[in-house]
Parts: structure tokens; C-alpha cells; sequence
């Protein structure tokens, strides 16, 4: 009793000392996810935090300029968009994204027997900073090519039309989803190194003055953060209902679909996945050149996540043994 008690005077303290914060999201992917948990579950404002919601409709840049009038934003639209400012000086810091990882292989010719031999060949992939292009880029490097200097990425369409681009040796390589091997293979397609890959999905995104002008916003932000995922991943029901006031039914998809393909991706925390994010950094530098001197060591604000990780607040809000 005196524990409850304990708890709830803590709670009652930290709400009325809550530090107001400006957050932006745009579209609808893990990362809003989460916020939505976040701010209608109540649990930032138990961490001291007085979430104001700006929704954005810029898909392609997901608000990234709008971060002029905002303290947070979390969403994914164009790699261009969110790398771009940063390239040219802007004051943009990433302190965390969410990263799925998928199996995924190398489509390619029948001559080709390794990834490393598509250098000076092309790739096929949907879009440019697309889904296919990003998970192309992290295979080339880990084949040990540059994928803005040692192939030619082509926007080759979905993936039926990269196969048939791979038949007629428009395109000498192609990703493939795990789920689609079988189909290519049917083809006569060779598929190379089926492995799982890491794709950013989402992202955190604030400026680095504001982190110097708060920190202990900052702090109390990726707390609430932390703990809306483990309510997430861990209350299906109440999940499920928060996000249902936002997409009522008429989605292609069902809302508890979304809920279980998105919780069995999610992480304790939204980690800073170096090959996800240099593969961002790779999108970028074909449009500008200054990107290929960034590391993604650059492009981030590390503290507040390295600060949680292993923390006994993580570990606390978890029954079980998290690995990170």
C-alpha cells in the first residue's frame, strides 16, 4: 500500500512540474506509433512532459522544416529531405529512429556469384530512397562497394518489374524480399546473401540548440519515450484501442494487424543502427556530393539514448531480460 502510494505521489509530482514540449509527427509508421501511446496513455506526462501534438501532412520532407517552429519530430519522409539540411549546416540532430530488420538477398545474373561483382553494373530498386534502395545500399557496402561510387542505381519500379528488368539485363542487380525469392528463383534469377538487413523506418529528430537550451526536457522526453514502448509492446488491448481513435477501420490493412507487425519490430529503445543510417547518408549523396563526408556518427546526438541503454530505469520496465 505504501509503495502504491508511493508511485502515485511520484506520478503526481512529476505532472505538476511537467515541462511543456512541441512535438511534430508525420505519416503513420512505428515511430507515431509509439507517440500516439505516448501522449494519449498519459505516459510522457508521468515523466514530467506536457506534450502539444502538431500533426504534418509534408510527406516528402516529414516536417523537417517545420522543426524551425517545434522542439521534436518524429516520422520518416524523403532521406533527401532530412539529410539535405544537415549537409548544408543545418542545426538538425538525430537522437534516435526506429529500424526494422527484414531478410532480404541480391538478385542478380547468372554470372554474377558474388555481391562484390556488381561493381560497375547496375541496380535495380523501386525509387530512389526507397524501401528497395536503402536495403541495396546496406548489402553493396557490406559486399564492400560504395554504393554512390561503384554501381549505378536505377529506379527499376516494384518488384515484379525488377525481375523482369533482371531477365533482360536492364539491370545486372535487384533486391528481393525473403517472401519473394522463391518467385524469382522460379525465373531463373540468382539470389546472393539472404540475410537479415536493418532499415530505418522512423526517426527522432530535434536540434542541437534546443538539447543545449533543455536537457532535462530531452531527458524526461526519451524516459516517457522508453516506457510508451514497453506499454506498447506489453498491453496489447489498450494499444490497440488508443490507435484505433486514429485509424477507425477503413485502413487496407487492420489496425491489429498494424499493432502486431509493428510491436514485433520495436526495440526497448529506438537505436541508432550505424548501417541504416549510413545507408540514408548514401540516398543523400546522390543529390549532393557533400553527403559522402558524412558519418553517421555525425548526423546524431547519442547521450540521451547511450544514458538509457543498460540503465536500471530499462531494466526496471521490463520482467524479462532486455537485449539491446
Amino acid at each position: 500500500m505504501l509503495s502504491g502510494m508511493f508511485i502515485a505521489s511520484r506520478s503526481a509530482t512529476a505532472a505538476e512540474s511537467a515541462k511543456k514540449l512541441r512535438l511534430a509527427y508525420a505519416g503513420w509508421e512505428i515511430g507515431t506509433a509509439v507517440a500516439y501511446i505516448g501522449v494519449d496513455g498519459g505516459i510522457f506526462r508521468q515523466h514530467g512532459v506536457e506534450v502539444e501534438e502538431l500533426p504534418i501532412r509534408d510527406t516528402f520532407s516529414a516536417g523537417v522544416q517545420s522543426l524551425m517552429g517545434v522542439d521534436v519530430l518524429i516520422g520518416f519522409g524523403s532521406p533527401l529531405a532530412i539529410l539535405q539540411p544537415i549537409t548544408t549546416g543545418a542545426d538538425l540532430a538525430l537522437i534516435g529512429s526506429h529500424v526494422s530488420f527484414d531478410h532480404y538477398g541480391m538478385g542478380v545474373g547468372s554470372a554474377i556469384s558474388a555481391v562484390k561483382e556488381l561493381k560497375g553494373k547496375k541496380i535495380g530498386v523501386s525509387a530512389f530512397g526507397a524501401r528497395s534502395d536503402l536495403i541495396a545500399r546496406v548489402i553493396l557496402r557490406r559486399a564492400g562497394l560504395d554504393p554512390s561510387k561503384d554501381v549505378e542505381m536505377v529506379a527499376a519500379g516494384l518488384a515484379p518489374a525488377r525481375a523482369v528488368a533482371l531477365t533482360k539485363n536492364l539491370v545486372q542487380g535487384a533486391p528481393f524480399g525473403e517472401r519473394l525469392v522463391a518467385e524469382a528463383q522460379k525465373l531463373g534469377i540468382k539470389v546472393l546473401d539472404v540475410k537479415s538487413v536493418p532499415i530505418v523506418t522512423d526517426v527522432l529528430l530535434t536540434t542541437r540548440s534546443f538539447i543545449k537550451r533543455d536537457e532535462d526536457i530531452m531527458r524526461r522526453f526519451m524516459k516517457g519515450y522508453a516506457a510508451a514502448i514497453q506499454y506498447f509492446v506489453s498491453k496489447r488491448s489498450e494499444s490497440v484501442a488508443i490507435l484505433k481513435k486514429y485509424f477507425p477501420g477503413n485502413q487496407g490493412m487492420s489496425v491489429d494487424a498494424m499493432y502486431d507487425a509493428f510491436s514485433a519490430q520495436l526495440r526497448p529503445l529506438p537505436e541508432l543502427n550505424t548501417e541504416a543510417l549510413q545507408a540514408l547518408i548514401d540516398v543523400s549523396a546522390t543529390a549532393d556530393q557533400r553527403a559522402n563526408k558524412l558519418k553517421p556518427a555525425d548526423i546524431i546526438e547519442p547521450r540521451f539514448f547511450d544514458e538509457l541503454k543498460g540503465s536500471k530505469f530499462l531494466k526496471d520496465l521490463y520482467t524479462e531480460k532486455v537485449s539491446l
